[in-house]
């Protein structure tokens, strides 16, 4: 028997208090905290979202190259066809609910992946929970709690 929950999820635009908590300390890159969409996507390494077409955010993942993830997944999803096989739940939720990817570049790989977990746990912070389908890397020991560590300050500063 299935049972509908409803949950709380953030939209895109709801991450840009950390996106510019995130990227504050780097006056030089002018305004990086803009998810893009629409545009073609860069080979630059970043942080990705997956959203829904209100904009609710489904999934967050980050990448050496946003061109190569973010092409390879969207192969993954419109080529996954539910009534004739199952795929992995990610992609199944993506294709379900017609999920379109927004992006953000970064310096490199390893402040794609802080971002990420950033973004998650700012998402944790405000809702109560993570994005349905997370970038599960950032459940790692202690890099997820100094995560959630940031994303707490930062829910204090903005809601407490």
């Amino acid at each position: 028997m299935a049972i509908d929950l409803t949950i709380s999820v953030l939209t895109v635009p709801d991450l840009e208090p950390a996106l510019r908590g995130h990227f504050s300390a780097d006056a030089t890159r002018g305004a990086p905290w803009l998810f893009s969409q629409h545009r073609e996507v860069p080979s630059d390494p970043g942080v990705y979202v997956w959203a829904d077409p209100r904009g609710a955010v489904l999934y967050v993942g980050s990448a050496a190259s946003l061109r190569q993830r973010l092409g390879r997944e969207q192969g993954w999803v419109s080529e996954y066809e539910p009534a004739e096989a199952w795929a992995v739940s990610v992609v199944h939720m993506l294709k379900h609910h017609q999920a379109e990817a927004w992006w953000v570049p970064t310096a490199d790989l390893f402040e794609a992946r802080e971002l990420e977990r950033r973004l998650i746990e700012w998402h944790r912070a405000v809702t109560g929970s993570a994005p349905p389908a997370a970038g599960w890397d950032a459940k790692k020991g202690s890099l997820r709690e100094r995560a959630q560590s940031w994303a707490q300050g930062l829910w204090r500063t903005h809601f407490g």
